[in-house]
């Protein structure tokens, strides 16, 4: 689930914080030095104490003004080395003035994390509540990146990485592929697959995936039975849609976000719901599956709920 709105203004947020400890390490590190005489200090009860004075810089160039980062309690008087820089002239360097952008910063924290914090919270707080009476079904299964398990704990199916494409593997390319828009893929290899299977409790393969991502389009999952051979074929769509597609082409269903907005419903060409998927806390979710759902659309839902638990796809 995205929130742009709220990402922009974070971004915003950020950049006006980080303005003022850039401009400060510019003037500390390239700014013209000089020297300044302080003629008086204000000592405000309501607003922060301000030191005046004069100064001359190395190149004999001289002026008047606010001189800033000085104890005003002290500095009448005195004559301060200091660095000229966008803002002005500051003395005394990062000792006295590196608080200022930690407590804003740290102000900044809280109070965009408290609201996101409240956000989530109200967002995820039902889709929670559904979690946790799933598992009280015999069929519902808890989902990790790691594989699936009962509600008893019992294993379920584990996945396991593979080296290379498994034995006999057959390439599936359906056209249609979309591209990637409005998320920030930095790091990714412009093409990038890598291969899963999916074992029993048994420790016997049940089928095989094939994952891909790439920079320009929006990824997709192969579902490989045993021998190598597609059978179904998952297609992500504007970030939050699944495509389920037969090898030929054909729709057999589809999955997205559904209230509450942390599940993902899955369901057929007709729209029939096949299975729910409810977050239940960080890279975990609980499925359940119809009872009557087909066998390829049970098998999608498994490899959904997989792959809405990864921390990248």
């Amino acid at each position: 689930m995205r929130f742009p709105s709220s990402a922009a203004f974070v971004v915003a947020a950020f950049c006006a914080w980080a303005f003022y400890p850039a401009v400060l390490a510019y003037t500390f590190a390239a700014g013209e030095n000089a020297t300044a005489t302080v003629v008086r200090c204000d000592l405000n009860n309501r607003a922060p104490d301000e030191c005046h004075g004069t100064w001359r810089t190395e190149d004999g160039e001289t002026g008047r003004g606010e001189i800033y980062n000085l104890d005003a309690d002290t500095a009448e008087g005195r004559t301060f080395p200091v660095r000229i820089g966008p803002l002005g002239p500051y003395a005394n360097g990062w000792g006295r003035t590196w608080w200022l952008p930690v407590f804003w910063g740290a102000a900044l924290l809280v109070m965009l994390g408290v609201p996101a914090r409240v956000v989530r919270r109200r967002t995820f707080r039902t889709g929670r509540r559904t979690a946790a009476g799933l598992p009280a079904d015999p069929g519902a299964l808890v989902v990790s990146e790691g594989g699936t398990r009962h509600p008893d704990g019992s294993t379920h199916t584990v996945v396991r990485n593979l080296r290379k494409a498994p034995p006999g593997h057959r390439r599936l390319d359906l056209p249609g592929r979309t591209p990637r828009h409005g998320e920030w893929a930095g790091g990714m290899k412009s093409r990038f697959t890598f291969f899963e299977t999916l074992l029993g409790a048994d420790q016997q393969p049940l089928m095989q995936l094939e994952h891909r991502s790439e920079m320009s389009f929006e990824p997709e999952t192969v579902l490989l039975d045993t021998s190598g051979i597609p059978r179904l074929l998952i297609r992500r769509e504007a970030g939050s849609l699944f495509w389920v597609l037969a090898p030929d082409g054909r729709t057999l269903g589809s999955a997205r976000p559904e209230a509450p907005a942390t599940d993902l419903a899955v369901r057929d060409a007709e729209g029939r719901m096949v299975a729910r998927c409810a977050e239940r806390g960080p890279g975990e979710c609980v499925l359940r599956i119809e009872q009557d759902a087909p066998m390829e659309l049970r098998n999608a839902a498994l490899v959904l709920a997989l792959v809405r638990t990864r921390r990248r796809y």
